[in-house]
C-alpha cells in the first residue's frame, strides 16, 4: 500500500471497529449474563461484538511485516535468542522465542509477533470490559489516541503495559496477590513495568497538598541534577549507554495531552463537584477510582517534564498516562447534567479525531514507521540471519 492509502486503510479499521464499540453495553453494576441456564441476547451480542473487534484488530497485527520501528531489530534479536547468542531482552522473550520456534520447526519470526499481538490484544480488551465506566468510549480513545497502533512498535513494552492496565483493578481492590503476580508475569517480558509495583499503591492512597508539593520540589531537584540520576538510570538499564535515546525520550505531544487530561480533571473535582463535601466524595468508590487515575496522571505530567532527559522516558509516563483511558469514560459519566455532559463529550471526541488524523499523517516518521502498510502475505522478502 502506499502512504495515502495506508492511511484510510487505519482510518477505516479504527472507524468500523469503534461503530462495533459503540454497539457493546457492558453495565458494571451486573447485567445478567445468563437467565435459567442460558445466555442472555444481550451478553451474546456483546461477546460477539467484542469478539469481531478483537480478530480484525488482532488479524491486522500479526499479518503486518517491517511494520514499526524495530520490527527488523525484534527478528534479529528473535534469532540471536534462539540460536543461544548475546541479547538484552528478558528470560520471558528468551524463552517464548525458544518455544515457538521449536514448535515451528525454524525461525518464524511471523509467529512471534502474532503471540506477542494476541495476547496483547486479550488484556487490553479485558481491562477495557471489566474496569471501564464506558466500554465504547475507552476504545475510542484506545483508537484515536494512537495507542493501537503504537503496539506495533516495542511489542514486549506493550504487552508489559497492556498487563499493567489490566492490573490496575487489583490495586484498587487492594489485591495485592494478584496485582504482584500479574506485574511479575509482565516483568519476564519487560523488567520496566516493576516501577508500578510501588508507584500504583502509592497513587491508591489520598495525597495531601503538601506531599503534592514535595513530590514536585524533588522532582525539581533531580531535573537540576539531572547528570547524577542519568547515571543511575544507566546502571539499571546498560544497554542505553552510548546509544541516540540518551538525547532523552520525552515527548511533547504525550505531555500536552496529560496536562489538557488534568485540567479535565481539576474542573470536574474543583470546579463541577465543588459543591460536595471532600469527606462525602472520598466515601465513593468511583471518586477513589478517578483520585487513582488523577495521580497517576499527575506522575505522568511530572515524568514527561522534569525527567525528560532520562532514556525513553516516555515508556515510564505510559504506565501512569494509560490511566487516560479509564479516567475520562468515568468523568463523562459521572457528570449529572445531561446537556454539559453531551457538550464535553463532543469537544473531547472531536480533540481525540483531530489528534488521531494529526498522528496519521506523522506516523510514516522515523521512530514511529508505521506507514505504509504492508503484508507478510504479499511480499516475497523475508529477514534471514
Amino acid at each position: 500500500m502506499t502512504r495515502g492509502v495506508s492511511i484510510l486503510f487505519y482510518l477505516f479499521i479504527a472507524a468500523v471497529t469503534c461503530v462495533m464499540a459503540g454497539q457493546v453495553c457492558l453495565d458494571q453494576t451486573g447485567v445478567l449474563a445468563w437467565d435459567h441456564g442460558r445466555r442472555t441476547r444481550k451478553s451474546f451480542q456483546n461477546r460477539l461484538l467484542i469478539t469481531g473487534i478483537f480478530w480484525i484488530l488482532f488479524l491486522m497485527m500479526a499479518l503486518r511485516f517491517d511494520i514499526g520501528n524495530d520490527y527488523r531489530q525484534y527478528t534479529q534479536t528473535a534469532h540471536e535468542a534462539y540460536v543461544g547468542g548475546y541479547v538484552v531482552t528478558e528470560a520471558g522473550f528468551n524463552w517464548l522465542v525458544r518455544l515457538l520456534y521449536w514448535l515451528a520447526g525454524g525461525e518464524y519470526y511471523e509467529l512471534v509477533f502474532a503471540v506477542f499481538a494476541f495476547v496483547t490484544l486479550l488484556f487490553f480488551l479485558k481491562a477495557f470490559a471489566r474496569q471501564s465506566a464506558s466500554f465504547s468510549q475507552t476504545f475510542f480513545l484506545f483508537m484515536t489516541l494512537g495507542l493501537y497502533f503504537q503496539t506495533f512498535n516495542t511489542v514486549r513494552y506493550y504487552l508489559a503495559l497492556s498487563i499493567a492496565l489490566f492490573s490496575m483493578k487489583y490495586v484498587l481492590e487492594k489485591d495485592s496477590l494478584k496485582f504482584v503476580f500479574w506485574i511479575g508475569i509482565a516483568a519476564l517480558f519487560h523488567k520496566s513495568v516493576l516501577l508500578v509495583l510501588p508507584v500504583y499503591w502509592i497513587a491508591s492512597f489520598a495525597w495531601k497538598r503538601w506531599q503534592i508539593v514535595a513530590g514536585l520540589l524533588a522532582s525539581a531537584a533531580c531535573f537540576l541534577g539531572k547528570s547524577i540520576v542519568l547515571k543511575i538510570a544507566l546502571v539499571l538499564y546498560p544497554s542505553y549507554k552510548n546509544t541516540i535515546y540518551l538525547e532523552g525520550g520525552g515527548s511533547w505531544t504525550s505531555t500536552l495531552r496529560t496536562l489538557a487530561v488534568l485540567a479535565l480533571y481539576v474542573w470536574f473535582v474543583y470546579g463541577y463537584w465543588h459543591t460536595c463535601e471532600e469527606r462525602v466524595l472520598n466515601e465513593q468508590k468511583w471518586y477513589r477510582e478517578l483520585r487513582f487515575y488523577g495521580q497517576l496522571n499527575l506522575l505522568a505530567l511530572v515524568t514527561g517534564t522534569f525527567f525528560s532527559f532520562l532514556p525513553v522516558v516516555t515508556r515510564i509516563s505510559y504506565y501512569f498516562g494509560v490511566s487516560q483511558l479509564f479516567m475520562i469514560p468515568l468523568i463523562l459519566q459521572k457528570i449529572k447534567e445531561q446537556k454539559i455532559r453531551r457538550r464535553m463529550t463532543a469537544m473531547i471526541f472531536a480533540a481525540c479525531i483531530l489528534y488521531f488524523v494529526i498522528f496519521l499523517l506523522q506516523a510514516h516518521q522515523d521512530g514511529v514507521k508505521l506507514l505504509p502498510y504492508k503484508s507478510w502475505l504479499f511480499e516475497t522478502e523475508r529477514y534471514t540471519y
